[in-house]
Formats: C-alpha cells, structure tokens, sequence
C-alpha cells in the first residue's frame, strides 16, 4: 500500500482524540466537511498506535487517512463520493 506523507489541522475537543479538519496534500487544502469513521489499530511489533480516519471533503471527496504513533499523518487513498455511494 502506498501512502502519502501529508499536512492535516485538527480539532481536538474535550477529549484528547485529535479529529482532522483541514489536510494539505502537495499544494491543494481540502476542508473535511464530516468524519464518516474513525478507527484504532494496536501494533504488537511497534506497541504503538495508528488512527485511521475516513472523511468526505467540502468538494466531494472521500479521503482514508491514517495518523501513526510517532505523529506521522498519510493519505491511504482517495475516491469521489458518488463513486463509494454507487458501490463502485
């Protein structure tokens, strides 16, 4: 799988879960208009940590992005809405 190292603004409430709502990937910013899942993944090998997010943009996409345990933040992939919406 391939990943992309990228730039992402959060919001962190009155938990200590950070949440995106802003990402730069190369020159373009999207804004995150709403989180569609959030998960955890335990790593046996590191003891650490990944969230992964999926969110739907202000212009229409879905972006699946993962935030490691040593603060890293990556694009996993990319889709249309109308394209996960379709099932396509």
């Amino acid at each position: 799988m391939t990943t992309i190292p990228i730039q992402v603004e959060c919001y962190a409430g009155g938990r200590s879960d950070e949440r995106p709502r802003r990402l730069t990937v190369g020159a373009r910013t999207h804004v995150v208009a709403r989180l569609l899942s959030e998960s955890v993944e335990e790593s046996t090998i590191t003891g650490g940590r990944t969230r992964r997010y999926r969110v739907l943009t202000l212009d229409g996409l879905v972006l699946e992005i993962t935030h490691t345990y040593d603060d890293g933040w990556f694009l996993v992939s990319t889709r249309n809405a109308n394209e996960v919406d379709s099932g396509n």
